[in-house]
Protein backbone atom coordinates (compact mmCIF):
# COMPACT_ATOMS: atom_id res chain seq x y z
CA UNK A 1 0.00 0.00 0.00
CA UNK A 2 1.17 2.95 -1.12
CA UNK A 3 0.97 6.23 1.37
CA UNK A 4 1.33 10.34 0.93
CA UNK A 5 3.57 12.08 4.02
CA UNK A 6 2.17 14.27 6.32
CA UNK A 7 3.15 17.11 4.64
CA UNK A 8 1.87 16.62 1.77
CA UNK A 9 -1.22 15.84 3.36
CA UNK A 10 -1.28 19.23 5.44
CA UNK A 11 -0.54 21.37 2.16
CA UNK A 12 -3.46 19.47 0.30
CA UNK A 13 -5.50 20.61 3.26
CA UNK A 14 -5.21 23.98 3.19
CA UNK A 15 -5.30 24.28 -0.68
CA UNK A 16 -8.84 22.95 -0.32
CA UNK A 17 -9.46 25.38 2.38
CA UNK A 18 -8.84 28.12 -0.13
CA UNK A 19 -11.23 26.73 -2.73
CA UNK A 20 -13.68 26.62 -0.30
CA UNK A 21 -13.08 30.33 0.64
CA UNK A 22 -13.14 31.12 -2.92
CA UNK A 23 -16.97 29.05 -3.27
CA UNK A 24 -17.84 31.35 0.48
CA UNK A 25 -16.55 34.45 -1.30
CA UNK A 26 -18.57 33.71 -4.52
CA UNK A 27 -21.98 33.06 -2.23
CA UNK A 28 -21.37 36.48 -0.63
CA UNK A 29 -21.13 38.43 -4.06
CA UNK A 30 -24.33 36.40 -4.84
CA UNK A 31 -26.06 37.74 -2.09
CA UNK A 32 -24.66 41.03 -2.73
CA UNK A 33 -25.67 40.91 -6.69
CA UNK A 34 -29.02 39.73 -5.57
CA UNK A 35 -30.04 42.08 -2.78
CA UNK A 36 -29.33 45.10 -5.90
CA UNK A 37 -31.45 43.46 -8.62
CA UNK A 38 -34.25 42.79 -5.73
CA UNK A 39 -34.43 46.25 -5.34
CA UNK A 40 -34.92 47.30 -8.93
CA UNK A 41 -37.66 44.90 -9.11
CA UNK A 42 -39.21 46.39 -5.72
CA UNK A 43 -39.50 49.46 -7.24
CA UNK A 44 -40.56 48.61 -10.55
CA UNK A 45 -43.35 46.05 -8.52
CA UNK A 46 -44.52 49.05 -6.63
CA UNK A 47 -44.93 51.17 -9.92
CA UNK A 48 -46.85 48.20 -11.51
CA UNK A 49 -49.03 48.20 -8.10
CA UNK A 50 -49.39 51.49 -8.59
CA UNK A 51 -50.58 52.08 -12.15
CA UNK A 52 -52.73 48.92 -11.38
CA UNK A 53 -54.55 50.80 -8.23
CA UNK A 54 -54.86 54.03 -10.66
CA UNK A 55 -56.67 52.35 -13.25
CA UNK A 56 -59.36 50.04 -11.19
CA UNK A 57 -59.88 52.77 -9.06
CA UNK A 58 -59.36 56.30 -10.97
CA UNK A 59 -61.86 58.43 -8.24
CA UNK A 60 -63.20 57.65 -4.78
CA UNK A 61 -66.63 57.76 -5.16
CA UNK A 62 -69.94 55.63 -4.95
CA UNK A 63 -69.92 54.64 -8.85
CA UNK A 64 -66.39 54.26 -9.17
CA UNK A 65 -66.15 52.27 -6.45
CA UNK A 66 -69.02 50.02 -7.39
CA UNK A 67 -67.50 49.45 -10.60
CA UNK A 68 -64.41 48.16 -9.77
CA UNK A 69 -65.86 45.67 -7.22
CA UNK A 70 -67.74 44.21 -9.59
CA UNK A 71 -64.58 44.00 -11.85
CA UNK A 72 -62.70 42.39 -9.81
CA UNK A 73 -65.09 40.65 -7.06
CA UNK A 74 -64.50 42.50 -4.21
CA UNK A 75 -67.95 42.60 -3.34
CA UNK A 76 -67.95 43.91 0.23
CA UNK A 77 -66.38 47.34 -0.78
CA UNK A 78 -68.99 49.37 -2.12
CA UNK A 79 -71.17 48.42 1.39
CA UNK A 80 -68.22 49.89 3.07
CA UNK A 81 -69.17 52.84 2.50
CA UNK A 82 -65.55 54.46 2.06
CA UNK A 83 -66.74 57.88 0.66
CA UNK A 84 -68.68 58.41 3.74
CA UNK A 85 -65.88 57.26 6.32
CA UNK A 86 -63.71 59.51 4.59
CA UNK A 87 -66.01 62.39 5.19
CA UNK A 88 -66.60 61.07 8.65
CA UNK A 89 -62.75 61.45 9.36
CA UNK A 90 -62.71 64.99 8.06
CA UNK A 91 -65.45 66.18 10.44
CA UNK A 92 -63.33 64.55 13.19
CA UNK A 93 -60.27 65.78 12.19
CA UNK A 94 -61.70 69.70 11.62
CA UNK A 95 -63.33 69.25 15.02
CA UNK A 96 -59.90 67.91 16.83
CA UNK A 97 -57.82 70.64 15.00
CA UNK A 98 -60.85 73.40 16.51
CA UNK A 99 -60.07 72.25 19.82
CA UNK A 100 -56.18 72.43 19.93
CA UNK A 101 -56.55 75.81 18.34
CA UNK A 102 -58.21 76.89 21.04
CA UNK A 103 -56.45 74.96 24.19
CA UNK A 104 -53.61 77.66 26.27
CA UNK A 105 -51.22 75.29 25.27
CA UNK A 106 -51.22 75.45 22.11
CA UNK A 107 -52.50 79.10 21.42
CA UNK A 108 -49.60 80.60 23.50
CA UNK A 109 -47.19 77.90 22.40
CA UNK A 110 -44.59 81.01 21.59
CA UNK A 111 -45.56 82.52 24.84
CA UNK A 112 -44.64 79.63 26.80
CA UNK A 113 -42.05 77.61 24.85
CA UNK A 114 -40.02 80.01 23.00
CA UNK A 115 -36.58 78.54 22.81
CA UNK A 116 -35.23 81.97 24.32
CA UNK A 117 -38.08 84.13 25.59
CA UNK A 118 -40.52 81.73 26.53
CA UNK A 119 -42.25 81.52 30.32
CA UNK A 120 -41.65 78.13 30.93
CA UNK A 121 -38.56 77.61 29.09
CA UNK A 122 -37.32 80.89 31.02
CA UNK A 123 -38.66 79.40 34.06
CA UNK A 124 -36.99 75.93 33.39
CA UNK A 125 -33.63 77.36 32.92
CA UNK A 126 -33.98 79.55 36.46
CA UNK A 127 -34.73 76.33 38.17
CA UNK A 128 -32.02 73.88 36.64
CA UNK A 129 -29.95 77.36 38.00
CA UNK A 130 -31.02 77.48 41.51
CA UNK A 131 -30.71 73.76 41.63
CA UNK A 132 -27.34 73.88 40.90
CA UNK A 133 -26.34 76.29 43.11
CA UNK A 134 -28.20 74.45 46.27
CA UNK A 135 -26.59 71.33 45.15
CA UNK A 136 -23.23 72.72 45.63
CA UNK A 137 -23.01 71.89 49.08
CA UNK A 138 -25.03 68.42 49.14
CA UNK A 139 -22.19 67.60 46.39
CA UNK A 140 -19.39 68.34 48.88
CA UNK A 141 -20.61 66.56 51.28
CA UNK A 142 -21.60 63.75 49.31
CA UNK A 143 -18.26 63.72 47.59
CA UNK A 144 -16.15 62.72 51.18
CA UNK A 145 -16.00 58.91 50.71
CA UNK A 146 -16.57 59.21 54.90
CA UNK A 147 -19.67 61.50 54.99
CA UNK A 148 -22.56 58.76 54.67
CA UNK A 149 -20.86 56.85 57.78
CA UNK A 150 -21.14 60.23 59.75
CA UNK A 151 -24.70 60.41 58.87
CA UNK A 152 -25.63 57.46 59.74
CA UNK A 153 -23.87 57.42 62.74
CA UNK A 154 -25.35 60.94 64.00
CA UNK A 155 -22.28 62.05 64.56
CA UNK A 156 -21.92 65.85 65.82
CA UNK A 157 -25.03 65.38 67.49
CA UNK A 158 -26.17 63.95 71.16
CA UNK A 159 -27.27 60.49 69.66
CA UNK A 160 -23.83 59.84 68.47
CA UNK A 161 -22.82 57.19 70.99
CA UNK A 162 -19.15 55.99 69.54
CA UNK A 163 -16.56 54.85 71.61
CA UNK A 164 -13.73 56.95 71.78
CA UNK A 165 -11.25 54.12 71.92
CA UNK A 166 -12.23 52.52 68.26
CA UNK A 167 -10.13 53.21 66.00
CA UNK A 168 -13.60 54.19 63.27
CA UNK A 169 -14.67 56.76 66.12
CA UNK A 170 -10.81 58.93 65.83
CA UNK A 171 -11.31 58.04 61.42
CA UNK A 172 -15.05 59.71 62.07
CA UNK A 173 -13.98 62.43 63.70
CA UNK A 174 -11.03 63.10 60.98
CA UNK A 175 -13.54 63.32 58.74
CA UNK A 176 -15.46 65.37 60.19
CA UNK A 177 -12.88 67.83 60.79
CA UNK A 178 -11.97 68.12 56.99
CA UNK A 179 -15.42 68.62 56.07
CA UNK A 180 -15.71 71.56 58.32
CA UNK A 181 -12.76 73.34 56.92
CA UNK A 182 -13.92 72.20 53.64
CA UNK A 183 -17.21 73.69 54.20
CA UNK A 184 -16.39 76.69 56.00
CA UNK A 185 -18.59 76.23 58.87
CA UNK A 186 -17.86 76.12 62.42
CA UNK A 187 -19.09 72.75 63.34
CA UNK A 188 -20.02 69.47 62.17
CA UNK A 189 -23.25 70.43 63.44
CA UNK A 190 -23.53 72.95 60.95
CA UNK A 191 -22.85 71.11 58.28
CA UNK A 192 -25.23 68.50 58.76
CA UNK A 193 -27.82 71.15 59.39
CA UNK A 194 -26.83 72.58 55.98
CA UNK A 195 -26.77 69.52 54.61
CA UNK A 196 -30.32 68.26 55.60
CA UNK A 197 -31.53 71.91 53.88
CA UNK A 198 -29.58 71.86 51.29
CA UNK A 199 -31.21 68.22 50.55
CA UNK A 200 -34.97 69.54 50.89
CA UNK A 201 -33.80 72.42 48.40
CA UNK A 202 -32.55 70.13 45.89
CA UNK A 203 -35.98 67.66 46.10
CA UNK A 204 -38.11 70.66 45.83
CA UNK A 205 -36.11 72.17 42.73
CA UNK A 206 -36.10 68.81 41.20
CA UNK A 207 -40.13 68.60 41.88
CA UNK A 208 -40.60 72.31 39.73
CA UNK A 209 -38.04 70.87 37.33
CA UNK A 210 -40.32 67.91 36.55
CA UNK A 211 -43.70 69.87 36.72
CA UNK A 212 -42.16 72.08 33.87
CA UNK A 213 -40.49 69.49 31.55
CA UNK A 214 -43.68 67.46 31.84
CA UNK A 215 -46.08 70.72 30.79
CA UNK A 216 -43.15 71.68 27.96
CA UNK A 217 -43.64 68.32 26.81
CA UNK A 218 -47.50 68.21 27.07
CA UNK A 219 -47.41 71.48 24.68
CA UNK A 220 -44.66 69.98 22.17
CA UNK A 221 -47.09 66.65 22.12
CA UNK A 222 -49.95 69.24 21.65
CA UNK A 223 -47.73 70.71 18.46
CA UNK A 224 -47.02 67.20 16.94
CA UNK A 225 -50.60 66.00 17.03
CA UNK A 226 -51.59 69.63 15.46
CA UNK A 227 -48.95 69.39 12.33
CA UNK A 228 -49.82 65.47 11.82
CA UNK A 229 -53.74 66.16 12.03
CA UNK A 230 -53.68 69.23 9.53
CA UNK A 231 -51.58 67.45 7.17
CA UNK A 232 -53.49 64.62 7.52
CA UNK A 233 -56.87 66.81 6.89
CA UNK A 234 -55.12 68.27 3.87
CA UNK A 235 -54.33 65.48 2.42
CA UNK A 236 -57.44 63.38 3.44
CA UNK A 237 -59.08 62.42 0.01
CA UNK A 238 -55.44 61.84 -1.42
CA UNK A 239 -54.39 59.13 1.57
CA UNK A 240 -58.17 57.80 1.14
CA UNK A 241 -57.85 57.18 -2.74
CA UNK A 242 -54.56 55.36 -2.13
CA UNK A 243 -55.40 53.27 0.84
CA UNK A 244 -58.77 51.75 -0.92
CA UNK A 245 -56.34 51.36 -3.77
CA UNK A 246 -53.81 49.02 -1.96
CA UNK A 247 -56.76 47.10 -0.53
CA UNK A 248 -57.75 46.13 -3.89
CA UNK A 249 -54.19 45.84 -5.42
CA UNK A 250 -53.38 43.79 -2.34
CA UNK A 251 -56.96 41.67 -2.62
CA UNK A 252 -56.24 41.58 -7.07
CA UNK A 253 -52.37 39.52 -5.77
CA UNK A 254 -53.80 37.82 -2.99
CA UNK A 255 -56.68 35.60 -4.91
CA UNK A 256 -55.56 32.90 -7.98
CA UNK A 257 -54.06 34.18 -10.46
CA UNK A 258 -56.38 32.21 -12.96
CA UNK A 259 -59.35 32.86 -11.80
CA UNK A 260 -58.99 36.39 -11.41
CA UNK A 261 -57.58 36.27 -15.57
CA UNK A 262 -60.08 34.43 -16.78
CA UNK A 263 -62.64 36.97 -15.13
CA UNK A 264 -60.90 40.08 -16.35
CA UNK A 265 -60.48 38.18 -19.42
CA UNK A 266 -64.28 37.16 -19.75
CA UNK A 267 -64.98 40.67 -19.54
CA UNK A 268 -62.65 42.29 -21.64
CA UNK A 269 -61.57 44.40 -18.83
CA UNK A 270 -59.42 46.88 -19.68
CA UNK A 271 -57.37 46.24 -16.26
CA UNK A 272 -56.01 42.56 -17.58
CA UNK A 273 -52.84 43.54 -18.98
CA UNK A 274 -51.88 45.43 -15.87
CA UNK A 275 -53.06 42.68 -13.39
CA UNK A 276 -50.95 40.39 -15.51
CA UNK A 277 -48.15 42.49 -15.12
CA UNK A 278 -48.44 43.47 -11.25
CA UNK A 279 -49.27 39.81 -10.79
CA UNK A 280 -45.80 38.77 -12.92
CA UNK A 281 -43.40 40.95 -11.19
CA UNK A 282 -44.72 39.48 -7.43
CA UNK A 283 -44.48 36.15 -8.47
CA UNK A 284 -40.83 37.18 -10.24
CA UNK A 285 -39.79 38.20 -7.02
CA UNK A 286 -40.60 35.74 -5.05
CA UNK A 287 -39.04 32.67 -7.81
CA UNK A 288 -35.57 34.80 -7.22
CA UNK A 289 -35.86 34.69 -3.60
CA UNK A 290 -36.59 31.10 -3.57
CA UNK A 291 -33.48 30.28 -6.47
CA UNK A 292 -31.29 32.30 -4.08
CA UNK A 293 -32.27 30.83 -0.52
CA UNK A 294 -32.66 27.13 -1.92
CA UNK A 295 -29.44 27.09 -3.75
CA UNK A 296 -27.16 29.08 -1.65
CA UNK A 297 -28.59 27.44 1.43
CA UNK A 298 -27.64 23.94 -0.05
CA UNK A 299 -23.87 25.38 -1.25
CA UNK A 300 -23.08 26.41 1.81
CA UNK A 301 -24.30 22.95 3.72
CA UNK A 302 -22.07 21.10 1.27
CA UNK A 303 -19.34 23.94 2.12
CA UNK A 304 -19.30 23.33 6.07
CA UNK A 305 -19.57 19.63 5.29
CA UNK A 306 -16.06 19.49 3.36
CA UNK A 307 -14.72 22.12 5.64
CA UNK A 308 -15.32 19.85 9.12
CA UNK A 309 -13.61 16.95 6.79
CA UNK A 310 -10.92 19.23 7.01
CA UNK A 311 -10.80 19.77 10.10
CA UNK A 312 -11.02 16.14 11.15
CA UNK A 313 -8.21 15.52 8.71
CA UNK A 314 -5.94 18.09 10.17
CA UNK A 315 -6.52 16.95 13.83
CA UNK A 316 -5.49 13.38 13.23
CA UNK A 317 -2.33 14.06 10.72
CA UNK A 318 -0.76 16.73 13.60
CA UNK A 319 -1.71 14.35 16.40
CA UNK A 320 -0.03 10.89 14.85
CA UNK A 321 2.08 12.90 12.33
CA UNK A 322 1.46 9.96 10.10
CA UNK A 323 0.97 9.37 6.45
CA UNK A 324 -2.25 8.59 4.88
CA UNK A 325 -2.80 5.76 2.47
CA UNK A 326 -2.99 6.44 -1.39
CA UNK A 327 -6.64 5.78 -1.70
CA UNK A 328 -7.81 8.22 0.99
CA UNK A 329 -5.59 10.90 -0.05
CA UNK A 330 -6.90 10.76 -3.63
CA UNK A 331 -10.04 11.66 -2.41
CA UNK A 332 -9.16 14.56 -0.35
CA UNK A 333 -7.30 15.89 -3.11
CA UNK A 334 -9.61 15.67 -5.59
CA UNK A 335 -10.54 18.63 -7.22
CA UNK A 336 -14.23 19.97 -6.03
CA UNK A 337 -13.98 23.19 -8.42
CA UNK A 338 -15.75 21.76 -11.94
CA UNK A 339 -18.89 20.62 -9.51
CA UNK A 340 -19.35 24.09 -8.08
CA UNK A 341 -18.75 25.46 -11.48
CA UNK A 342 -21.33 23.17 -12.98
CA UNK A 343 -23.67 23.74 -9.73
CA UNK A 344 -23.84 27.78 -10.07
CA UNK A 345 -23.98 27.08 -14.14
CA UNK A 346 -26.94 25.08 -13.39
CA UNK A 347 -29.06 27.60 -10.82
CA UNK A 348 -27.52 30.85 -12.67
CA UNK A 349 -29.09 29.74 -15.94
CA UNK A 350 -32.64 29.58 -13.61
CA UNK A 351 -32.32 32.52 -12.13
CA UNK A 352 -31.57 34.32 -15.34
CA UNK A 353 -34.15 32.94 -17.15
CA UNK A 354 -36.73 33.60 -14.50
CA UNK A 355 -35.43 37.53 -14.14
CA UNK A 356 -35.44 38.67 -17.62
CA UNK A 357 -38.96 37.61 -18.03
CA UNK A 358 -41.44 40.21 -19.27
CA UNK A 359 -43.83 38.68 -21.39
CA UNK A 360 -46.85 38.77 -18.95
CA UNK A 361 -49.59 39.19 -21.70
CA UNK A 362 -49.00 35.55 -22.60
CA UNK A 363 -50.67 34.42 -19.66
CA UNK A 364 -54.32 35.30 -20.74
CA UNK A 365 -53.80 32.46 -22.81
CA UNK A 366 -53.77 29.99 -20.19
CA UNK A 367 -56.87 28.88 -17.94
CA UNK A 368 -54.55 27.90 -15.35
CA UNK A 369 -51.72 30.43 -14.80
CA UNK A 370 -48.19 29.10 -12.69
CA UNK A 371 -46.09 31.85 -13.31
CA UNK A 372 -42.84 29.85 -12.95
CA UNK A 373 -43.86 27.34 -16.13
CA UNK A 374 -44.70 30.62 -17.75
CA UNK A 375 -41.31 32.39 -17.17
CA UNK A 376 -39.12 28.70 -17.87
CA UNK A 377 -41.30 26.99 -20.40
CA UNK A 378 -41.75 24.39 -17.87
CA UNK A 379 -38.10 23.44 -18.52
CA UNK A 380 -36.93 23.98 -14.73
CA UNK A 381 -38.21 22.41 -12.05
CA UNK A 382 -39.38 24.82 -9.26
CA UNK A 383 -40.90 21.97 -6.61
CA UNK A 384 -37.87 23.39 -4.39
CA UNK A 385 -39.67 27.24 -4.25
CA UNK A 386 -43.06 26.93 -1.85
CA UNK A 387 -45.26 28.69 -3.93
CA UNK A 388 -44.70 26.28 -6.56
CA UNK A 389 -44.25 23.12 -4.74
CA UNK A 390 -48.16 24.63 -3.31
CA UNK A 391 -49.47 25.54 -6.87
CA UNK A 392 -48.38 21.65 -7.59
CA UNK A 393 -50.09 20.44 -4.38
CA UNK A 394 -53.35 22.42 -5.18
CA UNK A 395 -53.44 21.22 -8.45
CA UNK A 396 -52.75 17.77 -9.20
CA UNK A 397 -54.03 17.35 -12.73
CA UNK A 398 -52.39 20.74 -14.03
CA UNK A 399 -50.06 20.47 -16.90
CA UNK A 400 -47.98 23.05 -18.83
CA UNK A 401 -48.32 23.75 -22.71
CA UNK A 402 -45.62 26.17 -23.50
CA UNK A 403 -46.99 26.15 -27.10
CA UNK A 404 -48.18 29.50 -26.07
CA UNK A 405 -48.13 30.68 -29.59
CA UNK A 406 -50.84 27.75 -30.27
CA UNK A 407 -53.13 29.10 -27.83
CA UNK A 408 -52.60 32.67 -29.20
CA UNK A 409 -54.16 31.37 -32.38
CA UNK A 410 -57.30 30.08 -30.74
CA UNK A 411 -57.87 33.16 -28.61
CA UNK A 412 -61.66 33.33 -28.52
CA UNK A 413 -62.05 36.10 -26.39
CA UNK A 414 -61.63 40.60 -27.36
CA UNK A 415 -59.04 42.00 -25.53
CA UNK A 416 -59.65 45.79 -24.10
CA UNK A 417 -58.77 48.02 -26.46
CA UNK A 418 -60.81 52.30 -26.09
CA UNK A 419 -61.28 52.87 -29.73
CA UNK A 420 -60.36 56.77 -28.48
CA UNK A 421 -56.42 55.32 -28.73
CA UNK A 422 -57.06 53.91 -32.68
CA UNK A 423 -57.82 49.96 -31.17
CA UNK A 424 -54.43 49.94 -29.12
CA UNK A 425 -54.10 50.08 -25.44
CA UNK A 426 -51.86 51.43 -22.85
CA UNK A 427 -49.99 48.20 -21.70
CA UNK A 428 -46.96 49.11 -21.36
CA UNK A 429 -45.23 47.64 -24.21
CA UNK A 430 -46.79 44.16 -22.60
CA UNK A 431 -48.87 43.65 -25.82
CA UNK A 432 -47.78 41.59 -28.65
CA UNK A 433 -49.99 43.13 -31.14
CA UNK A 434 -49.13 45.06 -34.16
CA UNK A 435 -45.44 44.41 -33.55
CA UNK A 436 -42.51 41.49 -34.38
CA UNK A 437 -42.73 38.62 -32.00
CA UNK A 438 -39.39 38.78 -31.04
CA UNK A 439 -39.95 36.37 -28.07
CA UNK A 440 -38.03 33.70 -29.60
CA UNK A 441 -34.34 35.87 -29.88
CA UNK A 442 -34.70 36.54 -26.09
CA UNK A 443 -32.21 35.61 -23.65
CA UNK A 444 -34.53 34.28 -21.11
CA UNK A 445 -35.33 31.98 -24.20
CA UNK A 446 -32.57 31.03 -25.60
CA UNK A 447 -31.85 30.03 -22.16
CA UNK A 448 -35.08 27.98 -21.86
CA UNK A 449 -33.94 26.31 -24.98
CA UNK A 450 -31.02 24.43 -23.60
CA UNK A 451 -28.36 27.24 -25.42
CA UNK A 452 -24.89 26.88 -24.21
CA UNK A 453 -24.46 30.91 -23.79
CA UNK A 454 -20.72 31.88 -21.92
CA UNK A 455 -23.07 34.67 -20.01
CA UNK A 456 -27.19 35.84 -19.73
CA UNK A 457 -28.43 38.83 -21.15
CA UNK A 458 -31.14 40.98 -18.52
CA UNK A 459 -34.11 42.71 -19.98
CA UNK A 460 -31.38 46.10 -20.39
CA UNK A 461 -29.42 44.24 -22.80
CA UNK A 462 -26.40 44.16 -20.23
CA UNK A 463 -24.84 41.28 -18.87
CA UNK A 464 -25.54 39.30 -15.64
CA UNK A 465 -23.16 36.13 -15.50
CA UNK A 466 -24.28 34.42 -12.15
CA UNK A 467 -21.27 31.34 -13.28
CA UNK A 468 -18.81 33.99 -13.22
CA UNK A 469 -16.54 33.70 -9.74
CA UNK A 470 -17.74 37.13 -8.54
CA UNK A 471 -21.15 35.80 -9.62
CA UNK A 472 -22.11 39.78 -10.58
Amino acid sequence: MSWVPAEQVLKTVEWQRQVLAEQQKRIADFNAYHATERQKLEAEQRAAAHDLGQAVLPRLDHPTIAAAAEAIGMVGLPAENVPGQVEARRQWLAGRLQQILTTPDYAQRELLRHPRTGSLTRALAETQEYRGLANQFVATCEEHPRFEQLMAGAWGTSEEKAAWWRYSYWQDRSAAAELVTKTGKPSFSDVRAEYVKGKENVATYDAEIARLRNQIAAGEALEREYAALWDEHHALDARGLEHTRGRIVQHLLGVDASGMTQRLRAASSPFLMLFLRASGLAAKVSYLDGIQRSNVTELQKDLAAQQQKLVNVEQKTRKRWAPMPIANYQKLAEDRRPRYEKRWQRFGKTYQTVYVYDRWDRARYYDDILWWDLMTRGRYDGSYIPEVHSYYQSHPDYQFDPDWKSRQASYAYDDYAPASAGGATNDHGMSEQGGTDDADAAAASVEADGADQSGDVDASGDAADLTSTDAS
